[in-house]
């Protein structure tokens, strides 16, 4: 591969562009090496002497037993974890730690349990999907990529007013866990794939692609695809590397303003990020490897030949040893922000056009969540059931063929 196409690109475009006007102009960058306690009076007097310390071995015990379900009963390791036949796929879910949110608050929460037990209810995915419950991610994990006061602040329930209206929810015992787990789960499906345990595993939640280093924004706290990707770097650097770089493929309607910023100048993780031009986040867009702004109204059409004829390209281009397929399904046009007006077939299409990509080069693949907003939200739960669902019938049907073919 030549030093032009081993080149990742970071532009920013506000319309759809040709891959060639990409390709004219490559930019290069320095690298940068990147048991809940049994009453809450308890856990008053361990954030009083969480705020009074401040100090990270009492916050890393602090963090360690918080919570329904203490880290140490659940392993973050892939094998712990992955005990079930291996055909289709494998998803954590972070629903089990129920948020409160005040009545009438627009941030639809319920659709992560409806997603699940749709999937879970769905005869023909009987043995070839696994759902288990998410680890809570390791502090010190989380603070890879986010700034250590952050976590601390968010951790003890100490984040300032603004802080928690940029984040749009407001703080309790159980948002810091399920913050925590859904930061997990896709950790420990990036763990199943890199370990060879699978070709592809998913997050029922997660693609919190709006969280920076040291504040969340647009109901984002952690950052989960960015804590997994420093993981993955630091864990596994003789397959992710400037060489075979980490793919983020972020399909969110809204721009991953926060993944583009943490690894903006890393080139072992590239960004490609397809998205309403005109759609949040309106004043704190940043810059990804490639940004394609799509205008309102784009449709399944133009949607889905703008994709295929990138995809192909970032592959070939990049040789990706990890994808993260951040499948948002707010560009529905029944959607309440998304403004693309997709079918939900269109969104199918898009789904399966990610997973013949991976499955053509036999990529390991991480599926997260993402937005979806339909009043009622009956609309985005199938779409965001589509995604899983496909993953599962695309990959088990790999399998067979794979058993069936004469060695």
């Amino acid at each position: 591969m030549s030093a032009l196409w081993a080149t990742p690109l970071r532009l920013l475009s506000s319309a759809h562009l040709p891959v060639s006007s990409y390709l004219a102009r490559s930019p290069w960058r320095t690298l940068r090496t990147p048991a809940l306690p049994p009453f809450e009076s308890r856990f008053e007097v361990l954030t009083r002497g969480f705020r009074r310390l401040g100090s990270r071995q009492f916050y890393r015990s602090f963090c360690a037993g918080v919570g329904g379900v203490q880290t140490a009963e659940i392993r973050t390791d892939a094998s712990a974890l992955d005990e079930s036949p291996r055909d289709g796929l494998l998803a954590f879910y972070a629903d089990h730690y129920v948020v409160p949110l005040p009545e009438g608050h627009r941030f639809p929460m319920t659709k992560y349990r409806a997603t699940r037990l749709l999937l879970e209810g769905d005869e023909q995915l009987r043995d070839i999907l696994v759902t288990k419950p998410a680890p809570l991610a390791a502090i010190d994990d989380v603070c890879l990529v986010h700034d250590e006061g952050y976590v601390q602040r968010f951790i003890s329930g100490g984040l300032t007013e603004k802080e928690q209206r940029a984040v749009g929810f407001p703080w309790s015992v159980e948002h810091r866990q399920r913050s925590l787990a859904s930061t997990g789960g896709t950790v420990a499906a990036m763990r199943t794939v890199m370990q060879g345990k699978r070709r592809v595993s998913a997050n029922i939640a997660g693609g919190t692609h709006h969280a920076f280093a040291g504040h969340g924004e647009g109901f984002c706290v952690f950052n989960d695809i960015a804590v997994a990707s420093a993981i993955c770097l630091r864990d596994y650097p003789t397959k992710c590397n400037l060489q075979t770089p980490i793919l983020v493929v972020d399909l969110d309607v809204h721009q991953g303003n926060g993944t583009s910023k943490l690894f903006e100048n890393d080139d072992r993780v590239i960004t490609f990020d397809m998205h309403g031009a005109g759609n949040y986040p309106w004043k704190t867009k940043t810059k990804s490897n490639y940004d394609i702004g799509l205008p309102d109204n784009t449709g399944d059409e133009h949607y889905l030949a703008t994709l295929a004829e990138w995809l192909p390209h970032l592959i070939e281009l990049h040789d990706p040893s990890l994808v993260f397929f951040q499948a948002g399904v707010d560009a529905l046009k029944e959607d309440s922000f998304g403004r693309l007006a997709m079918t939900r077939e269109g969104l199918l299409k898009r789904n399966n056009m990610v997973y013949s990509a991976c499955i053509e080069r036999n990529l390991p693949l991480v599926i997260t969540m993402g937005g979806g907003y339909s009043r009622p939200s009956d609309a985005s739960i199938k779409a965001h059931a589509d995604v899983y669902r496909s993953a599962a019938l695309r990959y088990s049907a790999v399998k067979s063929r794979a058993r069936q073919t004469p060695q």
